[in-house]
């Protein structure tokens, strides 16, 4: 079934599809195929950003580069496997 439109700016509305396309992908069997260290790892890091996405008028390149630092040592273990 096609979502409606929820944004007249098409780029909006492509990261809206996006955002629902990876929770559908999430959702949809790759959550529960990781393993209990990895569900930690990303939740704390999904958790961190959602916080720093809360607050009004924090720059998205502040966002960015704090949780690149608090992902980065997630991302490299990942990258060792």
């Amino acid at each position: 079934m096609a979502r409606a439109v929820k944004f007249t700016n098409p780029i909006d509305q492509e990261i809206y599809e996006m955002h629902r396309r990876y929770i559908d992908a999430m959702e949809g069997g790759r959550l529960t195929s990781l393993s209990e260290e990895t569900r930690g790892h990303y939740l704390r890091v999904l958790k961190t950003l959602t916080e720093k996405l809360e607050i009004p008028g924090k720059p998205i390149s502040e966002i960015v580069a704090e949780i690149m630092a608090d992902a980065a040592p997630m991302l490299f273990r990942a990258m060792q496997r």
